[in-house]
């Protein structure tokens, strides 16, 4: 963990381009339930390659799925998340950052989530 508190080791570096903190300038930090790749509401939902594999989270295009129309506790983020109940309350991302946050996903994932 970094000293700026949940986010993973070295995510303050080259903020500009780090989709886990784009994602938390807007209101969807992922840092809150998944602090370091785990995952706090949900033990075998983690980050970290193990568990995404059990999940059948091994790609891009599934990750972005699941972002953008959530799972379970996991709401969804993409603009046209639907149905409503589902989805987030807040702003939405954009098809763009929903790409860029599952890749960085499985970038950090391949890493162990250290620096």
């Amino acid at each position: 963990m970094s000293r700026y508190g949940m986010l993973p080791r070295g995510a303050w570096q080259g903020a500009a381009a780090s989709p886990w903190l784009r994602a938390c300038g807007i209101g969807h930090c992922p840092a809150g339930c998944h602090a370091g790749g785990g995952n706090v509401l949900a033990a075998g939902a983690s980050l970290f390659p193990d568990d995404l594999k059990r999940n059948g989270y091994t790609d891009a295009q599934s990750l972005y799925t699941l972002i953008y129309k959530g799972k379970g506790k996991m709401p969804g983020y993409g603009k046209e998340c639907a149905p409503k109940g589902q989805c987030t309350f807040g702003p939405r991302l954009a098809d763009e950052e929903v790409q860029s946050l599952a890749e960085y996903v499985l970038e950090r994932a391949a890493a162990g989530w250290a620096k």
